[in-house]
């Protein structure tokens, strides 16, 4: 009787304290400066501009590189982080290895780091920008790709010993990094090359670093079946499932060609939404890192299902409009087709996908409102309890009263129907009542009536205790949305903040499926 009644108290305080954690903690939005040539588009392209505007709701991975035409590095990581809510997860591609591009030789020039010192400085500067804000890292487009394929010219580059330096600058005095290294998807579609990459990755991976996993599918177009499908052999491959993988799914709405285009795919659609919610178990994230509309290079001599186009990282309103109107956008969000007519933004359907620290604020009401309503159901519980002069109360589970039967009803409580979010406090408390009216309360022997009436009390006490907490990050919360909205039109007004663009040419490839940078 007394392990029962015990079990039934302390599944209690579970109960109010479980559900107390979402109020305090979601799943964190992405956030990164806007791509430059957006801004430029929207000008150029009246016709493209509402379908700009819409993309630039979201998050596209802000592209860090040594590069001259990237400008100054150092204001573009402080520039990210001023942007960036301290409750944002900042994305961040970095590109800045020496000798980078070490196959095609398309990207090595025009850059500042050629050295391991001047790369490690490169890296520097990032981190203590970043400080410990959290941060997603896609490390090093193409890196273990090249140290891994046949040509292995990444080993003759330096490539490894630069990686680890990284990796441990980034994960140094940061618990809120996330690094993902960056594979090519085509080094794990064959057994040799997969077992390459899982020996260079276990060489990267210790035990002190932030390492998370692995990146596929950088400015490709490949389908996140295809996608999930190699990074279920990649944990294979590495013998492990305590790295996962993350996908760019910028172009990957109808996957790649059967020719294996990797060059203005005509075919492709923007795909899958910037998003934590990817439904793949080993799957942690779903980010945009390519622009969509940004050329992936002029494609010259490459195959029918690719277009010509201006160099790579221009912005080209042909591949744009092709993506947009072949995408998740027109196809799933109810946006127009881009038709050569000019749409005002305004009129365009809001997608609350898009609009992440929103969502954020709403998931912490609707939580807070699902704990007052909890704790309300158990609140009559405990008190009948605590009122007990002599004698102690346990909650009566059908006809027995044995510890299996006390956690099914428990569990019971927690599933039953919840209050809908605009139900008014006289249904709140209607609804609590009926929790409580389901779930009998009897008396139990006086042996266990000092032990069940403490264990009740200082659990009536911690659950108001929540309560009062959870009340309160509610109001925190509804005011800090409150004073955001009556801030926007204000904040909208300014000039925008320095942005830059990876203006990478593309990478002939080292096979037809090789992935196309920025």
């Amino acid at each position: 009787m007394r392990r029962s009644f015990r079990a039934a108290s302390i599944l209690s305080c579970i109960v109010l304290f479980a559900d107390s954690k979402p109020v305090q903690g979601a799943a964190d939005p992405l956030c990164s400066l806007p791509p430059v040539s957006y801004a430029k588009a929207k000008t150029a392209y009246p016709a493209s501009a509402f379908a700009i505007e819409a993309l630039e709701k979201y998050s596209i991975a802000t592209w860090y590189s040594d590069r001259f035409v990237n400008g100054d590095y150092a204001q573009l990581a402080a520039d990210l982080v001023t942007a960036c809510p301290p409750d944002s997860r900042i994305s961040v591609v970095v590109y800045g290895l020496p000798n980078k591009d070490c196959a095609a030789q398309e990207s090595t020039g025009g850059g500042t780091v050629f050295s391991a010192s001047d790369y490690a400085a490169f890296i520097t500067t990032l981190a203590s920008a970043i400080g410990d804000r959290k941060v997603l890292y896609v490390l090093e487009p193409d890196a273990i790709g090249l140290l891994a394929d046949t040509t292995k010219c990444g080993q003759g580059a330096g490539y490894l010993a630069n990686l680890q330096t990284a990796i441990k600058l980034l994960s140094q005095k940061n618990a809120n990094a996330e690094i993902y290294l960056d594979v090519g998807y085509w080094a794990l579609e064959y057994p040799a090359t997969s077992t390459a990459v899982a020996d260079i990755v276990k060489q990267l991976v210790s035990a002190t670093s932030r390492v998370k996993g692995i990146m596929l599918n950088t400015s490709n177009y490949q389908s996140t079946s295809t996608l999930a499908t190699l990074c279920s052999k990649f944990q294979q491959a590495i013998g492990s499932t305590d790295l996962h993988c993350i996908f760019d799914t910028s172009r990957s709405y109808h996957g790649g060609p059967a020719s294996n285009e990797w060059c203005n795919v005509k075919s492709a659609g923007i795909g899958a939404l910037p998003t934590k919610e990817t439904g793949l178990s080993n799957v942690d994230y779903f980010i945009w890192a390519k622009p969509p509309g940004d050329s992936d290079g002029t494609c010259d001599g490459r195959t029918s299902d690719s277009m010509h186009g201006p160099g790579a990282g221009v912005f080209f309103n042909d591949l744009f409009q092709s993506l947009w109107n072949q995408g998740v956008m027109v196809a799933e969000k109810g946006y127009p087709m881009i038709d050569g007519k000019v749409h005002s933004f305004a009129t365009m359907p809001q997608d609350t996908e898009s609009e992440q620290s929103q969502n954020q604020t709403q998931q912490d009401e609707d939580q807070g409102q699902k704990l007052w309503t909890k704790y309300n159901a158990a609140l009559p519980l405990l008190k009948s309890t605590s009122l007990q002069k002599r004698g102690s109360t346990s909650i009566a589970m059908a006809s027995t009263i044995d510890g299996e039967t006390v956690v099914k009803s428990t569990e019971s409580l927690l599933k039953t129907d919840e209050v809908p979010s605009h139900a008014s406090p006289a249904s709140v408390r209607k609804h609590a009542a009926r929790l409580a009216d389901s779930h009998q309360i009897s008396n139990a022997s006086s042996s266990s009536s000092t032990m069940g009436s403490s264990v009740v009390v200082i659990c009536a006490i911690a659950a108001a205790a929540v309560v009062v907490l959870a009340a309160v990050v509610y109001v925190r919360r509804h005011q800090s949305r409150t004073l955001s909205e009556s801030k926007t039109q204000e904040l909208s007004a300014l000039a925008p903040l320095p942005t830059t663009i990876v203006d990478f040419r593309p990478q002939p490839a080292l096979r037809a499926q090789d992935s196309c940078l920025l």
